[in-house]
């Protein structure tokens, strides 16, 4: 591998020649998607070393945030969404249930925006 000013380029093995300036690869982008899986590596092993723990709610529910979906009330926030997951056993059954693969909120559960989604709220919801 060859580093010129923050590229690299890879000697081609196969015909003996170098590849062209033209095909550098800045630096930046071959790091760039690496750094991510391991920053996000290192700071669950903090996370572990200190002893830290997720936040559990004590009672299942969460307010469906109207800022977390788009205008067809398809999920926007990931994180919000990992969140709510982990915040609570039961939270992954209500959440699989309310919303289809596509994270688009289903028809029937639409009223539960800006509210609580607990068990009642969603056969609340079904009843219509």
């Amino acid at each position: 591998m060859l580093i010129l000013n923050g590229c690299y380029s890879q000697l081609a093995h196969t015909t003996g020649t170098q590849k062209k300036a033209g095909s550098l690869i800045p630096l930046k982008k071959v790091t760039r998607p690496l750094t991510r899986h391991v920053a996000a590596a290192l700071s669950e092993v903090q996370f572990a070393v200190n002893g830290s723990n997720y936040i559990k709610y004590p009672n299942p529910g969460f307010y469906l945030n109207p800022d977390k979906l788009d205008a067809q009330q398809r999920v926007i926030d990931k994180t919000w969404l990992k969140a709510m997951y982990m915040s609570h056993d039961d939270h992954g059954d209500y959440i699989e249930q309310i919303f289809d693969a596509n994270l688009q909120l289903k028809a029937p559960y639409i009223p539960l925006i800006g509210g609580l989604v607990d068990a009642s709220s969603i056969v609340t919801a079904l009843k219509g």
